[in-house]
């Protein structure tokens, strides 16, 4: 299981960056929901490769959060413009739109989500707040606006009980789903939250941030649960967790997708590369499939059905991190494909234009970063040229496939880091920043005595969360 894999299909039709993505609810027929920065929501059907019917239009600026309801009925898409627009999946059209604000800044709707009995679903807003709103009638039930930044992600607990919001003050913030009461202690992070996911269960909440690490930790006490685990490079944009609660999937701006163990916390299967930024990742309802989405514009879906755990013997184990096993409810080994139905064949032919320009090239001979982490950061090396491991002389430790393997630290390769420190890693407006970060890991790598030697970007890209 060494190398990347390769997807099964490629969904294009997009102009510009996937910001997020859902499944639909119907496993007879798989489906695919997504919102991009062209102002657009289209529907995609999964075995086909192919749009359903024309974009959804409404939305007079970028298109960011999306969800659907329980049911499979309703889906609600918010805006850079402020509008919330609940839409009938089954006749895409709009049911009605609700825009809280009509003046000032910071409108974007970043996330939605419906409660687990469709009756309520919430949004988070780049202003910081988040509203809470009847499904049926479309009213306010309430808001909340105690963060200190933008809240990135917002979700309803499996029961419905409980609702979590993380924010780019560093914090997720656990509340009373009824009453909006604050039930823990925030959680604090080292750097801004762009991702939190429930376990099946409810006793856990696992989040990810700008710092490329996951953490875990007790719904109930707001505790955390061992040591963070540095599963990227680049900032963790997207978590999505399977329906078993077996695996947990995460989209970087180190241009991959990585798949986690949930019991283990070690990677699962093969990595999902790309050529850029990854912003959004979905698991198909009967955990058979991964879409994933971000700034290439396209739509990628990963049959993950085959994919076995990677051989913890292929990593330096000194270099992972050591964390209790977390409680999940109905763990298993390997997700499920029973539920998962796509029309044809589940592995077709992919056409060369269909596959990104590496994605099929075996990536088995690069790097691994501490994790396990493939290091998608460095350019692209010739089997002629130079060889992947002095691509990252400097870098303290190699870990390959093959072992542990120390390396040098010659001036040229403190170049190369600084270059990457310095490159712009972020897609929110470096103006929209109002807190300092604390050091990545590379800034950590550059300090290293022996090695002497990530969302600031185009405004015009910018991600919802």
């Amino acid at each position: 299981m060494e190398g990347t894999l390769i997807p099964v299909k490629s969904l294009r039709g997009h102009t510009h960056s996937v910001q997020e993505l859902i499944f639909s609810k119907n496993v007879d027929e798989l489906k695919i929901i997504s919102t991009s920065l062209d102002e657009t929501v289209r529907i995609w059907n999964a075995g086909t490769g192919k749009q359903v019917g024309e974009p959804l239009l409404g939305h007079a600026a970028k298109t960011c959060g999306i969800a659907i309801s329980t049911d499979g009925i309703n889906i609600v898409s918010g805006g850079e413009d402020g509008k919330i627009i609940m839409w009938s999946a089954e006749t895409r059209t709009i049911i009605r739109i609700l825009k809280p604000r009509t003046s000032g800044e910071n409108l974007r709707v970043v996330s939605l989500s419906f409660s687990p009995d469709d009756k309520t679903f919430a949004s988070a807003f780049r202003d910081g707040t988040c509203k809470v709103w009847n499904s049926e009638a479309g009213e306010l039930l309430y808001d909340f606006d105690d963060h200190q930044d933008m809240v990135g992600i917002v979700a309803y607990s499996p029961s419905g009980v409980k609702i979590a919001s993380g924010s780019s003050d560093h914090t997720i913030r656990v509340r009373n789903t009824h009453t909006g009461e604050r039930l823990t202690q925030p959680l604090l992070h080292a750097d801004a939250v762009r991702s939190l996911v429930w376990s099946p269960d409810g006793r856990q909440l696992i989040s990810a941030c700008d710092d490329g690490q996951i953490y875990f930790w007790s719904a109930p006490t707001g505790t955390q649960l061992g040591s963070p685990l540095q599963a990227h490079l680049g900032h963790i944009n997207c978590m999505a967790m399977s329906p078993s609660g077996s695996l947990l999937a995460s989209a970087s701006n180190d241009h991959t997708a990585r798949l986690w163990n949930t019991v283990t916390r070690q990677p699962f299967g093969r990595v999902l590369q790309h050529n850029d930024r990854v912003y959004t990742v979905a698991f198909s309802p009967g955990g058979q499939f991964v879409a994933t989405g971000g700034r290439e514009g396209v739509i990628f879906l990963w049959d993950i059905s085959q994919e076995g755990v990677i051989a913890t013997d292929a990593v330096s184990v000194s270099l992972l991190h050591a964390a209790p096993v977390p409680h999940f409810a109905g763990v298993i080994n390997q997700p499920s494909s029973s539920s998962d139905s796509l029309a044809g064949s589940l592995r077709p032919s992919i056409p060369a234009s269909d596959v990104p320009s590496d994605g099929a090239q075996d990536r088995s001979s690069l790097p691994i970063a501490p994790a396990g982490l493939v290091n998608s950061e460095v350019p692209p090396i010739s089997s002629s040229s130079t060889s992947a491991r002095d691509a990252l002389q400097g870098a303290g430790p190699v870990v390959s496939l093959h072992g542990t393997v120390p390396v040098s630290a010659p001036p040229s390769s403190q170049s190369f880091l600084k270059r990457l420190l310095s490159k712009s890693d972020t897609h929110v407006a470096p103006a929209e920043h109002s807190k300092p970060r604390k050091p990545t890991f590379f800034h950590e790598l550059l300090h290293r005595k022996r090695g002497g030697t990530e969302r600031g970007g185009n405004p015009d890209d910018a991600q919802p969360n």
